[in-house]
């Protein structure tokens, strides 16, 4: 359902009596994260962020609006509706749900306090779940969804139920909320549930993927996501959930494997759905068998409500999976219980605190090449223990799909993206991957590197090893899910990727799925530490606006860190970007950055700007969401 439409379903449900949307407010709704069920991450209604009034006016930090209870913040991305009835009289409310499972209900363009509740103890954060220890609790985790017909918010988060803080007794439950005064609509409900051999409360999950809500002939249902903390521990499995919002129940329950893995994280992306309801998620480390394991796979879910006393199912009924992990590590094991979180190819290359050149990067094989714009390359191949390579998540990031050409397209921490044809993913098999080569004549178009150019190096190579290396040394990963946003000067669909260590990339999608390389920024996400290997995560995360399809008006806004962010809490930079005109050189046209008018901020691991009625809301670690907007 596209955002116009749910302006419009809110509009009939609750301001009949006094207009429409646009007369009462300049904002639209933001219900669900990354802007839309399809994960667009782009505001095709912004009227007031143009590129000229950008470039001409500049920004300014407005404001920092605090999330209460978590000395750093959200997770979650903030959620808006607009023209909402409270004790305070017609607000947009902004919903900002903390770590501490404090859940606050804000007036958008001031961040003025107009409802806050808590939902109960959160986990404390240790290295039982952390081992960066980044942030100071663990509760509501992931993103909601916000019901505009009925005005509720519905938010997971992980609670300590003794008390404790205690993550091996917390439990998660859906909480039902009224976006106009934060009460509980109906009581919490437990996520529980069984699939074959797994029980999602056997061990400690981690829901950090976001929640989706479809109407599927008026059936309203919302589904949410996992993974587990110790990924490689016995009961490790991914698990996606379905909750009826009709009978306040969770539905379904499906588990990824059979203990073996398959997380579904996709840095904090939710599940995609389209038009017809079908799911489409990106699973991380974990076995394959194309039958009951789905580890490193793109899959296609089916949920049927239940129907004639028969319960409730949710399926995977198509899949496409480009290697397994035991083929990227030449046949060995992962690390016992490795953490979720852990990047182990990354780890295992660092330096020590005022130690040398690590033992792996010392004997490493390097191979010079040059990359696609004729830049001299350096591949680094570490020499370290093969299970490390286990820990190659193709659901670092969630999918960009263009539902009107029928593609999706899937990337991880190669930095590889796959186009996939919706109607048919391929049904990979172990023979299938045997002959990698077929495998991925089942794609769409061919792969391509994404984030960055290593080179004449193949991307569907027979060999999936071959892949095993660092370009200059630093990682690739990609966590940003590709922003979309169809070019009317290009008249093409493109999508935005930032890996990381690297810069802001552009690519055109044709007709047929085929991806080409248009441009790229001369920003580096990292660059504090960028040529000192492994380099930083998570790369940039990215949203886009315009005003329809005037090519004036489209802006693309983006936050990155300086340093690893993954290890630290490090200081963020933000850019505003020219989406559609290039600068004179080719590159991606800077409009504003942060860094030049000396704005500091913690950068926020995983959670995208916010766009919406002349207002940029970019979460950060200093516990609060900044609000930027035009100087006046």
């Amino acid at each position: 359902m596209s955002r116009f439409r749910h302006c419009l379903l809110f509009c009939s449900a609750f301001l009949v009596a006094i207009g429409n949307c646009a007369a009462q407010s300049t904002m639209v709704p933001w219900l669900t994260r990354a802007a839309d069920n399809s994960r667009s991450g782009w505001n095709q209604h912004e009227t007031q962020l143009t590129q000229a009034s950008v470039e001409s006016k500049g920004i300014i930090r407005a404001t920092i609006i605090p999330v209460i209870g978590d000395a750093r913040g959200m997770e979650a991305q903030p959620l808006i509706l607009p023209n909402v009835q409270t004790a305070l009289g017609t607000r947009d409310v902004m919903v900002l749900p903390s770590m501490a499972n404090i859940v606050r209900g804000v007036d958008a363009h001031d961040g003025s306090a107009i409802w806050q509740v808590t939902l109960g103890v959160p986990v404390t954060s240790s290295q039982q779940i952390d081992s960066k220890n980044i942030n100071q609790h663990w509760g509501c985790i992931s993103t909601g969804v916000i019901d505009p017909d009925t005005g509720r918010l519905y938010q997971v988060c992980w609670v300590s139920t003794d008390g404790t803080g205690n993550p091996q007794t917390a439990q998660y439950f859906m909480f039902v909320l009224s976006v106009a005064d934060g009460s509980q609509v109906v009581p919490r409900v437990l996520i529980q549930g069984k699939s074959g051999t797994q029980d999602f409360n056997s061990e400690m999950r981690k829901q950090r993927s976001s929640l989706v809500e479809t109407n599927i002939n008026g059936v309203k249902t919302v589904f949410g996501c996992s993974g587990t903390i110790f990924e490689t521990g016995t009961g490790a499995s991914g698990f996606c959930f379905a909750f009826d919002v009709t009978g306040n129940q969770v539905s379904a329950m499906l588990a990824t494997t059979a203990g073996e893995g398959a997380g579904v994280w996709m840095a904090g992306q939710g599940a995609v759905a389209d038009p017809s309801g079908s799911l489409y998620v990106l699973t991380g480390n974990g076995d394959f068998d194309g039958v009951s394991q789905w580890g490193e796979s793109f899959l296609k879910l089916k949920y049927s409500p239940s129907s004639g006393g028969n319960p409730a199912t949710l399926q995977v009924v198509d899949h496409w999976t480009p290697w397994t992990d035991l083929v990227r590590t030449g046949q060995q094991p992962a690390p016992a219980m490795k953490m979720s979180g852990i990047s182990a190819p990354s780890e295992a290359i660092k330096r020590p605190v005022g130690g040398g050149m690590s033992m792996s990067l010392k004997n490493a094989t390097l191979k010079a090449t040059v990359n696609d714009q004729g830049v001299p390359t350096l591949l680094v191949f570490p020499q370290m223990a093969s299970g490390n390579w286990s820990d190659e998540d193709w659901g670092s990031a969630g999918p960009a799909c263009i539902f009107s050409l029928g593609i999706c397209i899937a990337t991880g921490k190669d930095g590889i993206a796959y186009p996939i044809k919706t109607a048919s993913l391929g049904g990979t098999t172990l023979a299938d991957l045997a002959n990698p080569k077929n495998n991925c004549k089942k794609l769409a178009a061919p792969p391509v590197w994404l984030t960055m150019s290593p080179g004449p190096v193949d991307p569907c190579p027979a060999d999936p090893r071959t892949l095993n290396f660092f370009p200059w040394g630093d990682t690739a990963h990609l966590h940003m899910t590709p922003v979309q946003f169809f070019d009317p000067v290009l008249r093409s669909w493109t999508i935005f990727a930032w890996g990381e260590n690297s810069q802001l990339h552009k690519w055109a999608v044709s007709s047929t799925g085929n991806l080409t390389y248009v441009a790229q920024g001369h920003e580096y996400a990292s660059a504090d530490v960028r040529g000192e290997p492994p380099g930083g995560m998570p790369g940039g995360f990215c949203s886009g606006s315009s005003n329809g399809a005037d090519p004036n008006s489209a802006i693309l806004v983006c936050t990155i860190p300086y340093g690893d962010a993954n290890a630290n809490v490090v200081n963020g930079r933000l850019l505003v970007y020219d989406p559609v005109h290039r600068a004179a050189d080719g590159s991606l046209k800077v409009l504003w950055d942060s860094q030049r008018w000396g704005v500091q901020f913690l950068f926020n691991k995983f959670n995208p700007p916010v766009i919406d009625g002349g207002q940029i809301y970019v979460p950060n670690y200093n516990g609060g969401v900044d609000l930027y907007r035009l100087v006046q």
